[in-house]
């Protein structure tokens, strides 16, 4: 008998996502969309970030199943000189004490303007790169 479906089993219980998840605080803006309109605005930070997905925290109660469209102020400068801004739309899978879950579907870096005002970067889209 082969032990290599036990190993395979093994596998799929302990890791099921399929993108590599990186810890990383950082300060979220989002919108609530309900079709095509915003339904609600909040704040929260992230927990851990990857190509596929959001971990999230905030004090806010989501609801799984709502579109939603996340504005993160990106730590790194385009070209070492222009703010970056990554917005990200997707789905809300999960919303529990761990966190809110969100599934991204698409995201782009765009530039961010400088920044006037406490209430952060105006989004002026010069560049984007769509992911």
């Amino acid at each position: 008998m082969s032990s290599a479906p036990a190993a395979s089993a093994t596998r799929r219980t302990t890791e099921r996502r399929s993108h590599q998840r990186y810890p990383i605080s950082l300060k979220v803006d989002y919108r609530l969309l309900r079709r095509g309109h915003v339904d609600g605005i909040g704040s929260a930070r992230t927990i851990d970030m990857a190509s596929g997905g959001v971990l999230l925290d905030t004090k806010a109660t989501l609801t799984p199943g709502t579109s939603i469209e996340l504005f993160i102020n990106w730590p790194m400068l385009l070209e070492g000189v222009c703010p970056l801004r990554l917005v990200m739309w997707g789905r809300i899978t999960r919303s529990d004490s761990r966190g809110v879950a969100i599934q991204t579907k698409q995201h782009e870096f765009r530039t961010a303007g400088i920044r006037t005002s406490k209430n952060g970067p105006p989004d002026s889209q010069v560049r984007s790169h769509r992911g």
